[in-house]
């Protein structure tokens, strides 16, 4: 990069020199003429020149400074706004980060490493306060306030001063300020500099975010305190949300004893079959996210039900009378999947001779559900961030924008984590769609829902005048099967079933080959799991079959050689139906 100060004196000092040999020779000339007796009109006239260039020289120097002091006030804003470019940068990712973190103190934790980095700070403190005012959560960088009580003591007046005053507070001189220069620490620490920012969510203080410098003679400037009041505000949106996750949990933790039926009765899901614990688990956090507007990305497997729980948290929600918008992003072609999703005005496009409105724009008050939505294009993701984050939306063809109020739900049974390292799929976008992330169990995971979820499939497809059954045996053969199709694979076999039989009674006969083929003596237990739920997995599915066999609980626990009382605590532990 060039150095103008270093040109400038360069420029300067050739200048300079070409002026001295001009002035030499026009001394030289002078004398010449003086010793000539040449006319004194001309001496003058020679004069006369000769004090006109000088003007030039001082007239041209004063030029060549305004230009390079131009420059150099050109340069200073280039690199003051490189810096604060840089700085939003990290806002815009500090942001991204706060709302996909909703433990409260690994979000104050990286909250206060980023900022204390960014700001050269020396120590910082994260604070939470209760409802009463009082410090309730320390989160600390660089120091333990427990272990150095004449700097808690420091930071605690600063602290309690910007909350009670809600402004922000900077001071570069404490050992000028007679309210701070008697504590122990400004000596002690020499501490030099403070700021300190409240955390103010509407007309609730949460707390406050602390700074200072030590031993150090460059104060904090005012571009810090810009940046640590915004960035305190993308702390309090990150608080905000684990906020509302935490009163949401704590709300149903006196319930975790409930039975799943009386669960069920409170999250309406009937289309949802089955029982387990992994099941119950994914309902639970469903039931939490359906009473907030927080954007839901569901993963899992082809035919585990992602379409069937986003619908049951839009049911559950306070949109449920407000449209339900769904949209295969993998069953339309690209090139028509942005005129679905945005709509278009006429003629923006040929074939397009009258407006309609797109998906989103329907789901107005209610929720989009975008399923599979990582086989959106690149540019379609860019698009559809955008308009999460501004939640305006502008037809294809269209030159005004429309707000749009829509939940945003999301679901793909692809890895987002590598298709992100590939850049196959925006990291930002998907930060955004996944303020909360539910996972699906593949059905190999929740093999205690088969029978509940046979006999459902065996009512659905049967017909008015005939009910199926299906015998133990079979039964026993789908349980151990790895459902590489999932819940749909199942629904199929039994359609199979029922289309086959001879009779109302469906045994292993009337399987798929390949399930029969599939079949091990020995119950297979997933790969990758713990000991401890590797036999949790085989205790729930023995007792099932035990149970199958036994005509009554207590045959069933004579069986196992366990009594009852101990027979029915495993029932409950292991979430046992019968």
């Amino acid at each position: 990069m060039i150095n103008l100060s270093e040109s400038r004196q360069s420029l300067n000092r050739k200048f300079g020199d070409y002026i001295s040999q001009i002035s030499d020779n026009f001394m030289t000339l002078s004398q010449k003429i003086k010793s000539g007796n040449v006319e004194p009109e001309i001496q003058k006239e020679v004069d006369k020149i000769f004090r006109k260039l000088l003007d030039f020289n001082r007239m041209f120097n004063n030029e060549i400074n305004n230009i390079f002091e131009g420059c150099e006030k050109y340069s200073d804003n280039l690199d003051r706004l490189k810096e604060e470019k840089r700085r939003l940068e990290i806002l815009y990712a500090s942001g991204i980060l706060f709302l996909s973190e909703t433990e409260m103190k690994q979000l104050m934790e990286k909250a206060i490493d980023t900022v204390v980095k960014e700001l050269a700070a020396d120590e910082g403190f994260i604070v939470l306060v209760d409802e009463a005012g009082d410090i309730d959560t320390i989160v600390a960088k660089n120091m333990d306030p427990d272990k150095d009580p004449s700097a808690k003591e420091l930071s605690t007046t600063v602290i309690k001063s910007t909350i009670k005053q809600l402004k922000p507070a900077q001071i570069n001189d404490l050992k000028s300020e007679q309210a701070f220069a008697h504590h122990t620490s400004v000596i002690s620490l020499n501490l030099t500099a403070v700021m300190c920012v409240p955390l103010i969510s509407g007309s609730k203080v949460l707390g406050a975010v602390y700074l200072d410098r030590r031993k150090r003679e460059n104060p904090f400037n005012e571009t810090d305190l810009k940046f640590l009041i915004s960035f305190a505000k993308q702390i309090v949106k990150g608080i905000e949300i684990s906020l509302e996750i935490s009163s949401l949990e704590n709300k149903l933790s006196a319930e975790s004893n409930m039975k799943f039926n009386e669960f069920r009765e409170q999250f309406s899901c009937p289309e949802i079959i089955g029982s387990s614990k992994k099941l119950f688990e994914v309902l639970k956090l469903a039931s939490k996210v359906s009473e907030t507007d927080v954007s839901v990305f569901i993963l899992g497997e082809n035919g585990t039900g992602k379409d069937l729980l986003a619908r049951a948290i839009h049911n559950n929600s306070s949109r449920k009378d407000k449209p339900f918008i769904a949209i295969n992003c993998g069953a339309i072609p690209s090139d028509l999947l942005e005129s679905e999703l945005f709509g278009y005005e006429s003629g923006a496009f040929t074939g397009a001779t009258k407006s309609k409105p797109g998906r989103l724009e329907l789901a107005e008050g209610g929720t989009i559900f975008l399923d599979e939505v990582a086989e959106l294009s690149v540019n379609l993701q860019a698009k559809l961030l955008r308009i999460i984050q501004t939640k305006e939306i502008e037809r294809l063809g269209g030159i005004t924008s429309k707000k749009i109020d829509v939940r945003f739900i999301a679901a793909t049974n692809k890895d987002v984590a590598e298709m992100i390292e590939k850049k196959a799929f925006r990291e930002d976008l998907y930060y955004r769609l996944k303020v909360i992330e539910v996972k699906m169990p593949p059905l190999r995971d929740r093999r205690e829902d088969i029978e509940e979820l046979t006999e459902f499939f065996l009512k659905k497809h049967s017909g008015e005048c005939q009910a199926y059954t299906l015998t133990h045996e079979a039964l026993e053969i789908l349980e151990q099967y790895n459902w590489p199709g999932n819940i749909r694979e199942l629904e199929n076999v039994i359609q199979r079933c029922i289309v086959l039989a001879k009779s109302n009674m469906i045994d292993e006969s009337f399987l798929p080959p390949e399930i029969i083929e599939d079949r091990d003596e020995e119950m297979e237990i997933a790969a990758g799991k713990t000991l401890l739920e590797a036999e949790t997995d085989f205790r729930r599915m023995y007792i099932m079959k035990i149970l199958r066999r036994a005509s009554s609980k207590s045959e069933a626990a004579k069986m196992l050689g366990i009594n009852r009382t101990h027979f029915y605590k495993l029932l409950s532990q292991l979430g046992i139906k019968y």
